[in-house]
């Protein structure tokens, strides 16, 4: 790994507007006046200094049976997060037998990408060649030096295993829905010639429009939708599941990129509600993919999921709720139980990210402002070590944090000048069971 100190794709448009106004729910601004917050000298009492990588694994000590860890960050952008969260998760596959890694990315990139760490026939013969199917804006999300020593690491332990026991890596998100329905009508017709006609067809419902714009503003124009193809084409998919030609993988595969297809178009039209059904069509489908990786893995077998914050702390502990807005955190542990999920926030005071001014703008380094009087993350510079973690599921560290502190949440678009408003209000012991904090951050190394 490198040294320690070396929100997703939306439409244009009127379903641009629908989602900012879905985003600025989740935001609040910073109070203008000081408030009552915990003692910093009674956080330094538990705060487990950073000095170097041993000190983050150490955190794993926490982790007992829980089925799914999940890894946030406040940013898409910051070089430390990766490191430490990739330095978890590689003691969670090689210690552990957590058996994949499931990331915010996309279903068929990371498909293939998939293909090339389990050495699978077919699969991208070199690691430059995998990491070249990450071709969708923002490219320094997944396409950075950090996530590629991460690939890079886990072709290399997956080569010493027997295939079952290799560890997979996945997208959980539903966006590239067109790559997704051209995947899974290719797959059919290698299959079945006819019934991948039948689903091309299907497909063409969405495909036709030159932007998913344009076919939200149909939906909006005519109350029609292109849902029943989308059903059709799952449906072919699963009519062949028993043929003797398909493996489980191939059917895996294509069956859950026909469900990302189905979810990304109920994503879209639902940003034409005047509510949050679009953000939880999206996040219902991360929790539907983790939950499908664990079955399709078996019984008591464990995952790792990374995600934004916003999806990985609980929703129920922040002002999402308040909105019917929920995400991964939250449904897993409504579906799997509270003892089977372990949830890492990741948080920092100031720096600089990677981010655009607008949306599918160009990369730009960006500074983090120190973080304003009143946030958590100014709070937490005042605990003592520059670096460190917290166990939020020990009784006295959680009764510190017993109301809700403006916490930073930056996107892949960012205005630094207007920083005060990146902020969702939070109960940190309630929204994760752990938490980094990191006093200062830099940039991710982007490959491109």
């Amino acid at each position: 790994m490198p040294g320690f100190r070396s929100l997703f794709r939306i439409p244009s448009g009127s379903a641009m507007m629908m989602f900012l106004t879905v985003s600025a729910l989740l935001i609040t601004h910073l109070p203008r006046t000081s408030v009552s917050q915990p003692d910093p000298g009674q956080i330094t009492r538990f705060a487990v200094a950073i000095d170097n990588p041993g000190d983050i694994t150490s955190l794993l000590s926490l982790v007992d049976t829980e089925r799914l860890v999940l890894m946030g960050e406040a940013s898409h952008g910051t070089s430390e997060f990766y490191q430490l969260r990739a330095l978890l998760s590689m003691e969670l596959v090689a210690e552990s037998d957590f058996r994949f890694i499931a990331v915010e990315g996309d279903w068929p990139a990371f498909a293939r990408i998939n293909a090339f760490v389990k050495q699978k026939p077919g699969a991208p013969e070199t690691l430059d060649e995998a990491m070249d199917s990450l071709t969708r804006w923002p490219l320094w999300m997944w396409r950075n030096h950090e996530f590629r020593e991460l690939v890079e690491w886990l072709y290399q332990h997956n080569a010493t295993l027997a295939p079952e026991q290799r560890a997979g890596l996945y997208g959980i998100d539903v966006y590239d829905h067109e790559r997704t329905m051209q995947d899974v009508a290719d797959w059919v017709a290698s299959v079945d010639r006819s019934l991948g006609r039948t689903v091309s067809r299907a497909y063409s419902c969405v495909s036709r429009y030159n932007s998913i714009g344009d076919y939200i503003r149909m939906v909006a124009q005519t109350g029609e939708h292109c849902g029943p193809e989308m059903e059709r084409a799952l449906a072919a998919v699963r009519s062949l599941e028993d043929h003797p030609d398909v493996t489980e993988w191939d059917f895996f595969r294509a069956e859950h990129g026909a469900l990302a297809a189905q979810n990304a178009e109920l994503h879209y039209r639902a940003n034409l509600e005047q509510s949050g059904a679009s953000w939880n069509y999206r996040a219902s489908h991360f929790y539907l993919t983790a939950e499908r990786l664990l079955e399709r893995y078996g019984e008591n077998s464990r995952g790792i999921v990374w995600a934004h914050n916003t999806h990985i702390g609980d929703a129920r502990a922040t002002d999402m709720a308040q909105f019917g807005i929920l995400n991964i955190g939250q449904l897993s542990r409504m579906n799997l139980g509270n003892d089977a999920v372990f949830a890492i926030g990741f948080g920092t005071f100031s720096g600089e990210v990677l981010a655009a001014a607008s949306w599918e703008g160009t990369m730009q380094v960006m500074p983090v402002p120190p973080a304003s009087a009143g946030s958590l993350e100014y709070l937490l510079m005042q605990v003592g070590p520059k670096d460190f973690w917290l166990d939020l599921n020990d009784r006295e560290v959680a009764s510190l944090f017993t109301r809700r502190l403006p916490h930073r949440a930056i996107g892949v678009t960012y205005n630094p000048a207007n920083e005060q408003n990146n902020f969702v209000p939070t109960n940190l012991a309630e929204r994760y069971n752990a938490f980094v904090f990191l006093g200062e951050t830099s940039v991710l190394d982007p490959l491109d």
